[in-house]
């Protein structure tokens, strides 16, 4: 009840304070809705912290604004505050913040400190009537403005300034600032009003030549003769970019002007000499008045303005010495033309190359760049050292503007977006990580397939982008280190290319290829060395490129044999899943289980033919092993160097092999299982076909063994180490898969061959097929006659000469499929079908053997070597008389 009391009187003493009347009904009815709108109210408390926060922000202006007495006021209330401050507190503080108005710019120290002395003592304070009295003067005197002239009177009247000085007196502004106002000097001030008449008329004597006069009919110089200082006068006007009565806006010379010691001849040819360096001088001022978009052609601009200004100067110091002669001087214009020439030929040369660019349609924004390096090169080539460093300095301060660019793609692998003018341009749509080297960045080049950079960096582009491309790379595996980009850079510029060694005595050309090829290794170097070792150590690049060498190209002989015997016995078996990828994975990992990764290798069958009828596909090569694949899953970065068309050569490459062991199995799988087949006849035609097939498949494995996968993957693996850069790593990697199908015989150029080998390996599986069809013959008419006891001496020395077969898991699972797929329909008998493979397999045999040795002959490939030395090795089997 206190607490309700307490409120209702200091509410209604705050109504009455507002109101400012004493009506009682309305005091009541404001007081009861007052009272009942804070009785009620939910609102929360004040932010403590933000009043705090204002409260120190007014604190800190203070002292900003230099009033630090106020801050230090203010800091010792709050202080004192503090150690009697309540939970009401801060609602009081932003009652107050919520009252102020404009607390630093109206508040005052003395309204603080009404009874006590300020904080600081200001000491005595210096009056201007101290100053007067001290001097003698009254205040008049004070304030007028001291005339420095000899015949000054103190009686003169006051001019105009005095009395504003008077009146500002008068006015009581005594500050700083309101005198420097009033006494700054004005435009007004700086008017000179002369009566001398005589002055008047020599100026305007000396300038009349300017005004037209009548010229008689028939006369060609009207005019008098003007002195040669007149027309120096006026050509220095006109080389400045003045006006001027002797040269027109185009800088030709008018003729109505003559001298006395001179030809008119001799004139004009004078002062055309001049009017075609002014008339090329419209050109650089025309340039340097047009501000460019391009930041590479306005540091042009500004080099060009930079060098007007120069001879701008020299003309200025010329004018100087003329008008302030300190010595004697010849007044000459043919001096002028000596004098001048050394500082515009450079300029008349700069001149040409902007007119050459303003012909040119189509000119790239580095079009400028190209022909300040060919003029540096022929000034130094000609011995004018002006001009050499005229444009040696000017192409040096451009270029820097050009490797902006160039510096931020090989520290930071950054574009910058919109730019036209560098060589190197990004990708609109985002790659794979594993394409970001190939796919995501490429050379700009024109519409005639140049290089969109000048032609003096094109020998450096590709090393300068695959600098980018690696910085690029090593940011995505975070593993870029900002020391190195950051390290210094050998300084780039035409002081540094003439103190060089070769500075004097190369040609410019040779000295700036030699300079910038050492500024830009610099950067390749550390850029390129990081991601190689990156990719050695951390992404074992070398153990990847094994890997690859053992699945595609069967390196580890032993493991690959486990996984194609067993892929060969599913086919032989007839096994309906032979194809499933679970099945084939299965193989490859129980093959190849000493690898620490074998989780990565996947085995697929690539297309719909390895579900078509196994009975069938099982009889050739071409079939069903060209649709088993093999993937090994690599990281991104390895797949940078292993790029996807690589991976394609060592699946051609696998698939060679895999049908070359597939026809080397088919006759030697059962070769200690077999039985007599046939007649003596017929056996010594199977053993003789078998064993030329065989030796046929013995010299290929030879081959692509040793002449072939050994060497290539020895040197890959040597260059690898040497390579300097991620490029030649790719370069290296791509060269290599690529000899490796042309050396395997596997190219386009051979591909008749090829097709003709593959005969050969489908002849090895027909041999083996007529062999298992005749024993199956056989086999069934000695079941025809078994009721017969009497055998035949021959069936006694076949079962001398050959071991029965054994109860092998895979035979049992063969009785129990269909044995007729591997039993041949063929109407003719044993022998016939033994000749005809004879014949196939010497007449394919002669076109291998004849077929590479001519394309070897035929042929500059590299590889034309290897294919002459495998004709060699297939010529001995050749047969040179039918059998």
């Amino acid at each position: 009840m206190a607490h309700a009391a307490a409120l209702s009187s200091l509410t209604q003493e705050l109504v009455e304070v507002i109101l400012n009347q004493t009506e009682p009904a309305r005091v009541t009815t404001l007081r009861d809705s007052s009272l009942r709108s804070l009785r009620y109210h939910n609102h929360l408390r004040t932010n403590q912290f933000d009043v705090e926060k204002h409260i120190n922000g007014i604190e800190e202006r203070f002292r900003v604004l230099n009033r630090d007495g106020l801050a230090d006021a203010l800091r010792d209330r709050l202080d004192a505050l503090s150690a009697v401050s309540n939970k009401f507190t801060p609602e009081m503080l932003h009652l107050l913040l919520e009252l102020s108005d404009q607390p630093v710019k109206k508040t005052k120290l003395e309204d603080l400190l009404p009874q006590k002395e300020l904080l600081v003592d200001p000491g005595e304070q210096l009056k201007w009537e101290d100053i007067v009295n001290e001097g003698g003067s009254s205040d008049d005197d004070l304030w007028k403005k001291p005339d420095f002239n000899d015949d000054s009177s103190e009686d003169e009247p006051l001019d105009d300034d005095d009395k504003d000085s008077n009146a500002s007196l008068e006015s009581g502004q005594t500050s700083l600032s309101s005198i420097e106002a009033q006494y700054r000097r004005r435009p007004q001030d700086y008017v000179k009003t002369s009566q001398d008449v005589h002055l008047l008329s020599r100026v305007q004597q000396t300038q009349a030549w300017r005004l037209p006069h009548s010229r008689a009919p028939g006369q060609h110089h009207a005019d008098p003769a003007r002195s040669e200082l007149q027309l120096l006068r006026e050509t220095l006007f006109m080389l400045a970019g003045l006006d001027n009565d002797l040269f027109d806006k185009r800088g030709e010379p008018s003729d109505k002007y003559s001298m006395h010691h001179a030809s008119s001849y001799s004139l004009q040819s004078v002062l055309k000499s001049f009017g075609n360096i002014g008339r090329n001088f419209l050109v650089l001022r025309a340039l340097a008045r047009k501000r460019q978009p391009i930041p590479l052609l306005e540091v042009f601009r500004d080099g060009v303005a930079k060098r007007l200004q120069a001879f701008d100067a020299v003309v200025s110091n010329i004018e100087r010495r003329l008008v302030d002669i300190k010595e004697d001087t010849v007044v000459s214009l043919m001096e002028l033309q000596r004098e001048i020439d050394p500082h515009a030929r450079p300029l008349l040369d700069l001149s040409a190359i902007i007119q050459q660019l303003a012909q040119e349609t189509k000119a790239q924004p580095f079009r400028y760049l190209e022909l300040l390096f060919d003029a540096a090169s022929t000034a130094q080539l000609e011995g004018q050292e002006g001009n050499y460093e005229f444009f040696g300095r000017l192409f040096f301060d451009c270029f820097q503007v050009y490797l902006r660019p160039m510096r931020r793609w090989m520290d930071e692998g950054e574009l910058r977006e919109g730019d036209e003018t560098f060589f190197v341009t990004k990708a609109q749509n985002e790659v794979s990580l594993s394409q970001v080297w190939e796919n995501q960045f490429t050379l700009r080049r024109a519409a005639d397939g140049l290089l969109h950079a000048p032609r003096f960096l094109q020998p450096a582009a590709v090393k300068i982008f695959i600098t980018g491309k690696s910085v690029v790379v090593l940011k995505n595996m975070g593993k870029l280190s900002r020391s190195g980009a950051q390290a210094a850079e050998p300084t780039l510029s035409f002081e540094a290319l003439t103190s060089s060694d070769l500075g004097g005595f190369a040609p410019f050309s040779e000295t700036f290829n030699v300079a910038f090829e050492s500024w830009m290794q610099s950067k390749h170097h550390a850029a390129s060395s990081t991601l190689r070792r990156v990719l050695s150590e951390s992404c074992d690049l070398d153990g990847v490129v094994a890997t690859l060498h053992r699945l595609y190209l069967m390196s580890d002989g032993y493991r690959s044999d486990i996984f194609t015997l067993a892929l060969f016995n599913n086919l032989d078996l007839l096994n309906p899943k032979w194809h499933d990828r679970f099945v084939l994975t299965e193989l490859a990992h129980d093959a190849f289980h000493e690898f620490g990764d074998i989780h990565r290798i996947i085995i697929t069958a690539l297309d719909g033919e390895s579900q078509g009828d196994i009975r069938t596909s099982r009889r050739s090569v071409r079939k069903c092993l060209p649709s088993i694949g093999v993937t090994y899953r690599m990281a991104w970065p390895i797949r940078i160097v292993v790029s996807g068309e690589s991976i394609t050569h060592y699946q051609s490459v696998f698939t060679f092999l895999l049908q070359l062991r597939r026809a080397s199995h088919m006759l030697q799988a059962s070769y200690k299982t077999m039985k007599s087949v046939g007649r003596k006849d017929e056996q010594a035609l199977y053993f003789g076909l078998r064993s030329k097939i065989l030796w046929l498949c013995a010299c290929l494995q030879s081959y692509l063994s040793n002449l072939v996968i050994g060497p290539l993957t020895e040197k890959l693996r040597k260059d690898l180490e040497e390579a300097v850069d991620v490029d030649s790593m790719i370069a290296l990697h791509a060269a290599f898969s690529k000899r490796l199908v042309a050396e395997a015989c596997l190219g386009s150029k051979l591909d008749p061959i090829y097709q003709c080998i593959l005969d050969v390996f489908d002849l090895a599986i027909r041999l083996e097929d007529a062999r298992r069809t005749e024993h199956e013959r056989q086999a069934a008419a000695e079941a025809d006659n078994s009721n017969n006891n009497d055998s035949p001496p021959e069936a006694e020395d076949r079962s001398t000469l050959f071991v029965p077969v054994s109860e092998e898991e895979d035979e049992s699972f063969l009785e129990e499929q269909d044995k007729s797929a591997l039993v041949l329909q063929d109407d003719r008998t044993y022998a016939e079908v033994l000749r005809e493979i004879r014949s196939g397999f010497d007449r394919h045999l002669r076109f291998i053997a004849g077929g590479l040795r001519g394309v070897a002959r035929a042929s500059t490939d590299p590889a034309a070597a290897k294919w002459d030395t495998l004709a060699e090795m297939l010529e001995t089997g050749v047969p040179q008389t039918a059998w």
